[in-house]
């Protein structure tokens, strides 16, 4: 799976242990990834006990390994596709679900998101075909069972990840499909997060409710599938809200939220902002309208400079932007940095600024 939205974290904030750079790109092994690990070992060695119990666990933390390799080819496939259309690859993280690849995708088109998607699994299938023609020469019972283990994880993962609905990576093919049809990215999202759910209903159906009927008892595979259906219903609600949040925020310009703003030196005496009808900003030392006097309930003291009372925002919160733009960037802005007044700016001008009340009430209203 790929994750689109930029992400600003630091590089070893909370992604598991770098085993790897590959290109400059970090590639992690979240801790979660060493239970699936486990499971594999569990599932695969018992039937070698008790002749062989080494035997059987060998093979069993061997067949995890060639999942990571798997999981790891999938994702760098996505990371090379997107690095081919200049998108900087931020990170690779294995996981229990598999993996995900975090680029930034300020240069995308639904082409260029549809072939993103498509280069994970199609690179597994390749792998998978390739496990297979060798296997058809290879003598060996140890040998045979490795390569036997090759296609079925690979073969899984294409076909799972192909299937059309978010969050899988045929579910980004779907969005990618929509959003050309449509010219509507956030309409792609919610669509493919319903296809996303319709497959969840649908691998519950059969996997558990048709055996169900059919008077078969459910095995120990029926917890996968209730997992497995929990993840892809999880991201596939996800994508839906965030269509729907997205198209609400596109939605409210930036020229209806938007409050006077002056410009005062740093020296004014803070009585003179005060008496001003609107909110006031000074310039850095770098001439960036990032001190704002923000109303703090406290008695200020009328005659300091202006610069002794200010508070400083964070260079996320100024934005550049015309008051016929919607206010998709000031969110992000917010949201990224916790702070909740946005500074607009024009050629460089600070000419009014944005608050989260704001935001809250014109969100109220669409």
């Amino acid at each position: 799976m790929t994750t689109r939205a930029p992400e600003h974290q630091p590089e070893e904030s909370g992604h598991g242990v770098r085993i790897a750079r590959v290109g400059g790109v970090p590639v992690y092994l979240a801790p979660s990834w060493f239970l699936i690990a486990a499971v594999i070992v569990a599932i695969v060695a018992p039937p070698y006990f008790p002749e062989r119990p080494g035997a059987g666990i060998a093979i069993g933390v061997t067949q995890a390994l060639l999942l990571l390799v798997s999981v790891l080819v999938h994702e760098a496939a996505h990371a090379v596709t997107a690095r081919a259309f200049r998108m900087p690859v931020i990170r690779i993280v294995a996981n229990v679900w598999g993996g995900h690849t975090s680029f930034e995708a300020g240069r995308s088109t639904p082409g260029r998101l549809a072939a993103i998607a498509a280069a994970g699994p199609a690179a597994n299938a390749a792998l998978a075909v390739a496990a297979w023609l060798v296997l058809l020469g290879a003598s060996g019972h140890l040998t045979s069972a490795l390569l036997s283990g090759l296609v079925i994880i690979n073969g899984s993962l294409a076909v799972l990840n192909f299937l059309p609905g978010l969050p899988l990576d045929g579910g980004q093919v779907v969005e990618s499909l929509v959003w050309k049809a449509t010219g509507n990215r956030n309409r792609g999202s919610v669509v493919a997060g319903w296809c996303g759910r319709v497959l969840t209903v649908l691998l519950v159906l059969w996997f558990c409710v048709r055996p169900l009927a059919q008077g078969q008892q459910l095995g120990f595979d029926t917890i996968w599938v209730l997992l497995i259906g929990s993840v892809l219903w999880t991201g596939a609600t996800q994508s839906i809200r965030r269509g729907q949040a997205l198209s609400t925020i596109q939605r409210v310009r930036l020229g209806s939220v938007a409050k006077p703003l002056t410009v005062l030196p740093g020296a004014t005496p803070v009585q003179v902002a005060i008496d001003l009808e609107t909110h006031v900003v000074s310039l850095d030392d770098r001439g960036v309208p990032c001190l704002m006097l923000l109303d703090t309930g406290q008695e200020l003291p009328a005659w300091a400079p202006l610069s002794s009372v200010v508070t400083r925002l964070p260079d996320q919160n100024v934005v550049e932007a015309s008051p016929d733009d919607d206010v998709e960037a000031v969110v992000v802005a917010m949201q990224e940095t916790g702070v909740g007044t946005v500074v607009l700016t024009n050629g460089g001008q600070a000419y009014a600024f944005v608050d989260g009340p704001a935001l809250s009430a014109a969100f109220g209203h669409n």
